[in-house]
């Protein structure tokens, strides 16, 4: 079963959550003296798959509000002005993947050279 895509702005997720807090209080009010156990039961079984959902959108919003705000996004935008400001961080950020290949090559070669200094 595929998962389900979750909004991506703030305000999606705001209006995500408001739906599902409504939902689950309009299945709250659905409950009366006359319900069945099993009407019971699907009734208590919706509100806590839609209450775990709620969660879920709940810990999305924060994390979305602190890719935003919080102290990643404040070093990201810190380091695309030093990009900007210093050429040559600019090409290490371009050479970087190429760079990771070289090290680690250069680190296997190290690795696998004969210790002749003990012979």
């Amino acid at each position: 079963m595929p998962r389900k895509k979750y909004p991506e702005t703030v305000e999606g997720i705001d209006a995500e959550i408001d739906f599902l807090h409504e939902l689950i209080n309009q299945a709250m009010n659905k409950r009366t003296k006359e319900m069945t156990l099993e009407d019971l039961i699907k009734l208590i079984d919706a509100v806590g798959k839609n209450s775990l959902c709620l969660a879920r959108m709940m810990k999305i919003r924060v994390e979305l509000i602190n890719q935003q705000t919080g102290p990643s996004a404040m070093l990201r935008q810190t380091l695309l002005e030093l990009e900007d400001e210093w050429p040559e961080l600019k090409q290490l950020v371009a050479d970087y993947p190429r760079y990771l290949q070289e090290g680690s090559s250069d680190q296997s070669t190290i690795n696998s050279k004969p210790n002749n200094e003990n012979a």
